[in-house]
């Protein structure tokens, strides 16, 4: 299973782990993200990454048997303007963390969440 190299995980770090994935994923954010920030912020390979967001999204499945949920959920502005934070945050991140691919990635997710207002940084109410 682990290659040369490889450090066991404990309970605790799991969960932790699926914790994070749980939350990222209530968020609406895409598993290949939520696998990314695994990955980034805890050092897990990407196969582990993937098998905690899978977790992760199977307990979500069964916290509540009469939450009805869209699996993806429509954006509003309030929303838009929360995800667009979120993203100039994590874009700041890649940036210092040296993370090309991951920056690109937020770039066009930032650029894509700007249209959805005309490139407004808020709206009127």
């Amino acid at each position: 299973m682990g290659g040369a190299g490889t450090v066991k995980r404990t309970t605790e770090e799991i969960t932790i782990h699926q914790a994070l994935a749980q939350r990222l994923l209530d968020m609406g954010l895409k598993k290949a993200d939520v696998a990314a920030t695994l990955q980034r912020k805890h050092g897990v390979s990407r196969a582990t990454a993937y098998r905690d967001v899978d977790t992760a999204d199977i307990l979500r499945a069964s916290e509540d048997p009469a939450l009805e949920a869209e699996p993806v959920p429509a954006i509003d502005f309030a929303d838009r303007d929360a995800l667009m934070r979120m993203t100039r945050q994590l874009l700041i991140e890649a940036f210092q963390a040296g993370n090309v691919q991951d920056y690109a990635r937020l770039v066009r997710e930032y650029e894509r969440l700007a249209r959805m207002g005309g490139l407004k940084m808020s709206h009127e109410a």
